[in-house]
């Protein structure tokens, strides 16, 4: 029986931690950078710039997009990146699944009674895009 409570903990320091976004992170790696300057458009974005790589970061369990943001900072402090531009976010939507449930009732005269509930479930998930950027010194 306390292996219960004890999952249920784990799952909750999951869930408050980063693994409750999933990253996927390709290109180069620099020394640490304190804190690299966020934008949300291209046209904001100075010259003299390299492009270090790209990051998809996927809110997971209980994860957010704002969390999902947060990490992306953080995974760019760890990259080395000057600047992240954040370049939008996407949206997937699974293909529905379908649950059927019966139920069938006894009645008095001995006949019976039967009922279907047909349940439709789509899973919609999120992710969101950015790039890392050096700047030419």
């Amino acid at each position: 029986m306390k292996r219960i409570p004890m999952l249920f903990c784990a799952l909750c320091a999951c869930a408050a931690s980063s693994c409750a976004v999933e990253t996927t992170y390709i290109g180069k790696a620099y020394p640490v950078t304190a804190a690299p300057e966020l934008y949300f458009s291209w046209d904001d974005v100075p010259g003299g710039y390299e492009t270090m790589g790209h990051i998809m970061a996927s809110p997971r369990f209980f994860g957010t997009l704002e969390k999902a943001q947060s990490v992306i900072e953080e995974k760019a402090r760890e990259k080395g990146a000057d600047a992240v531009v954040f370049e939008g976010i996407g949206r997937t939507a699974s293909e529905p699944t379908y649950t059927t449930t019966e139920h069938i009732e006894k009645n008095d005269d001995g006949t019976s009674t039967r009922t279907a509930t047909t349940k439709r479930d789509v899973t919609t998930s999120y992710e969101l895009k950015a790039t890392f950027l050096k700047y030419k010194k």
